[in-house]
């Protein structure tokens, strides 16, 4: 239960930190403005931790305890070397083939046993989500060797 509590006032502390850090951000508040989205998620980041400085509950521990007994570690060890590996690779192979390699290995190691659907979304993913960055945010994702 004190542990719960030390980790409410460390994630106070680092909430309000980001909090007073991001109104320094920018101009206004506007929806596509650089302050809205690190303010809001700070702020949740302060709820966040009044709620476990108020109520640690007993009870999470004891479902986080259980819970973890059953986790194959080796898993989310792996996806974060994945995770690692392509923003490693990005610059290289470029946003779209990257996006669709992690995806196609996250679903592998997520236990999925469809491999060529697992590409095709993959690929559609990349691709999609490569253009409606460079079209409609006009944000440069790295395109590769390929120009993609």
């Amino acid at each position: 239960m004190t542990g719960a509590r030390v980790f409410g006032g460390v994630l106070l502390a680092l909430g309000v930190l980001a909090f007073v850090a991001s109104l320094s951000v920018g101009d206004g508040w506007s929806a596509s403005g650089p302050r809205l989205a690190p303010a809001a998620s700070a702020a949740l980041l302060v709820v966040l931790s009044i709620a476990f400085l108020v109520r640690p509950g007993d009870e999470l521990a004891a479902h986080v305890e259980e819970t973890s007994r059953g986790t194959h570690w080796p898993t989310p060890a792996l996806l974060l070397g994945l995770l690692v590996a392509y923003a490693l690779l990005l610059p290289a192979l470029g946003y779209a083939l990257a996006t669709t390699i992690f995806f196609w290995l996250a679903a592998w190691l997520l236990g999925s046993d469809r491999p060529g659907r697992d590409v095709i979304v993959g690929l559609v993913l990349g691709v999609v989500s490569s253009y409606a960055f460079s079209h409609w945010l006009n944000v440069q994702l790295p395109t590769g060797p390929w120009g993609v």
